[in-house]
């Protein structure tokens, strides 16, 4: 402390602290020896004076007990108030003048034995009032001074020689208290004031330990981008929430598992900083639903996120999942251009699915995962039919793994018939699995081949056996094709391209032997990148089919931008016919002539739809009316026959 105000207010106030510390032995030692000293000497001659002088004195030591009990019972702000230095130095004072004017009173009575005990007792009062009021100097000095001075002066000038060497040696020994008392209110002050500077230092320790303290709290539940909590900061407040349902305090609450839909296309395009920046807005566009600050919010990892809400009433929790997903949807701005994104949400409540944290969460995040890929569904709750569903992609993703090593997978063949004369002009590669004894359907495995990555060795697996099946037909069913389905994800693979060049030629197949369907939707991802491989194979020879034609969102940019070979109608259109489908089937064969490409029908199933679909010029048919998939043998034997006549 440099400024000598504030150094002057805290020997104030730590000597007020200090003085009343002491008070109440010295209280209770000066009622001992007062009460001692009247009644001990007390005679008829003056009774009265000294029980008055003792009364007097009494009623300071009470009112001086009030006053310290007062300030015990004060708070440390209120303690250091000056009216608490002045009562005390005021009680103190007239202490110490009660104490001389015993002696000045009543001295000419005195018996030599009075008379000496008299002067003990001043002069033990005053010795020890040097430290017991070390905690101000002024009352420390002045003390001794108003109890010794007035007797020992009185005594100097007294007649008997005796009396005046007590009253000299009485002034001696004040000059000494006096000296006694300044030394011990010095070595207080130093004493205070290094205890004001430990203190501080102290505080200084405690608020560094605090400010680390929240900093490693912070490091350690917080997440460092978004602000909001991290796993182990959440895991322990929802535990909170658990805790609190299972006392009865709260009806339960809910859990929203939020996935951030083409958050990885951001960050592998425009970089990490980007994305930064999007799960920065992501998370204030979250922390919005969080007004009245009942809800727990959490970056799980990556992209996802969990918001958990004491609402459990399914219909208020899916207008709110509703207007989470639409604010998610509205346009972020980044680097001076609107980016669109959007959410799922997946929910789980607490206690209808489950009481335990972690559950709910893996329930909320099975029920996300549900929709991924779906559109528009965007939020769904669990559901125990969504977790028989995730369970059985798991089996599915594990046996795929050995699926090929241990021969469980093979091809069917479905015939492709020229309408007019029912010759067989292809065959579509099928793909079986025979797992155990289970038979899995591809509308299964497929996608669940499609997500974890294995239908590029699978895709080339076919693409192998295609070839391998094409070299085995004879020379008269040469002119016979065989159409392969290609997943988007073996087109994206960088290998492609060379891998069919390289199985051409192993086999020795014509290339427009080889067709490839795909599904009109594929040109809607990396648009660029798959037109260039489907045009350079189509330049080798490979005839391309868009499969399922009519049933994406952009059917005609699809046949425009690209030299397409065959367009085959989805069954839905030939199922249905005889009502609108057959409308459909018209205007795809009048594009047919603009455009150059051959039209198949595929799920022909009755003579009906096989006459009618012929009749209106469709040239080329599929379907189960003329054959199921066949095994590879039955295949072979069926190539150089005509199947029927329409």
């Amino acid at each position: 402390m440099r400024d000598k105000r504030d150094r002057k207010k805290l020997y104030r106030a730590e000597g007020i602290k200090l003085l009343y510390s002491n008070a109440l032995p010295g209280i209770l030692i000066t009622f001992i020896v007062a009460t001692g000293l009247v009644f001990t000497f007390i005679d008829h001659d003056n009774r009265t004076g000294k029980l008055l002088w003792w009364a007097a004195i009494c009623l300071v030591l009470a009112i001086r007990l009030v006053d310290t009990l007062l300030w015990y019972r004060a708070n440390s702000y209120q303690r250091k108030q000056n009216h608490y230095y002045w009562r005390f130095s005021a009680g103190c004072l007239l202490t110490a003048a009660l104490w001389s004017s015993w002696c000045v009173l009543f001295s000419e009575g005195f018996s030599a034995e009075e008379f000496t005990f008299s002067m003990v007792i001043l002069s033990a009062m005053a010795g020890g009032a040097t430290s017991i009021l070390s905690g101000n100097v002024f009352i420390g000095t002045l003390y001794p001074v108003i109890v010794l001075v007035p007797f020992s002066v009185e005594l100097l000038f007294d007649g008997e020689k005796y009396k005046s060497n007590l009253g000299m040696l009485g002034l001696c020994f004040t000059a000494i208290m006096l000296f006694s008392a300044g030394r011990a209110a010095r070595y207080v002050k130093s004493a205070i004031l290094l205890k004001y500077k430990n203190s501080q230092l102290l505080e200084r320790m405690e608020e560094t330990i605090r400010t680390r303290t929240q900093e490693i709290y912070a490091i350690s539940h917080t997440d460092a981008l978004t602000g909001l909590h991290n796993r182990v900061a959440f895991l322990r407040a929802a535990n909170g929430l658990v805790m609190r349902y299972k006392q009865n305090e709260i009806p339960g609450f809910s859990l929203f598992f939020i996935d951030l839909d083409g958050f990885k296309t951001i960050n592998d395009t425009l970089g990490h900083d980007a994305g930064d920046q999007i799960l920065l807005a992501f998370s204030d566009r979250l922390k919005a639903f969080n007004q009245d600050g009942n809800a727990l919010l959490c970056r799980w990892g990556g992209d996802e996120f969990i918001f958990c809400t004491p609402l459990c009433d399914r219909a208020a929790l899916g207008r709110l999942a509703e207007e989470m997903r639409q604010s998610f949807s509205k346009p972020w701005a980044l680097h001076g251009q609107e980016i669109f994104l959007s959410a799922t949400i997946g929910i789980a409540v607490c206690p209808r699915h489950s009481q335990a944290i972690t559950r709910l969460i893996q329930l909320a995040d099975i029920a996300m995962y549900s929709l991924k890929g779906k559109q528009p569904q965007r939020v769904a709750f669990y559901n125990h039919e969504l977790e028989a569903q995730l369970l059985n992609q798991i089996y599915l993703q594990e046996a795929l793994k050995s699926a090929l090593a241990k021969n469980e997978m093979r091809l069917v063949y479905q015939p492709i018939v020229e309408a007019q004369s029912g010759n067989i002009v292809a065959f579509e590669t099928l793909l079986r699995w025979q797992c155990g004894e289970e038979a899995i359907s591809p509308a299964h495995f497929i996608p669940v081949a499609e997500k974890n990555g294995s239908i590029v060795p699978l895709g080339y697996w076919i693409l192998e056996e295609a070839c391998k099946t094409l070299a085995e037909l004879p020379p008269a069913a040469s002119h016979i094709a065989l159409s392969v389905n290609v997943s988007i994800v073996q087109l994206q693979d960088v290998a492609f391209i060379a891998k069919v060049e390289q199985l051409l030629t192993n086999y020795a197949i014509a290339p427009e032997r080889l067709h490839m369907e795909v599904t009109e939707s594929l040109f809607h991802e990396s648009q660029g990148e798959i037109y260039a491989k489907v045009s350079y194979l189509q330049n080798k020879g490979v005839r391309i089919s868009i499969d399922d034609f009519g049933t994406g969102y952009s059917s005609l940019s699809v046949i425009q931008n690209m030299r397409i070979d065959f367009v085959k109608i989805d069954r839905s259109f030939v199922n249905n016919i005889d009502d609108k489908g057959l409308a459909v089937v018209q205007a795809i064969l009048t594009m047919s002539g603009t455009f150059g490409y051959d039209v198949i029908a595929e799920g022909v199933e009755t003579v009906r739809q096989a006459q009618t679909l012929r009749n209106f010029g469709v040239p080329l048919l599929q379907g189960f009316y003329f054959s199921q998939p066949l095994e590879k043998a039955d295949m072979l034997a069926l190539c150089n026959e005509p199947l029927m006549a329409i």
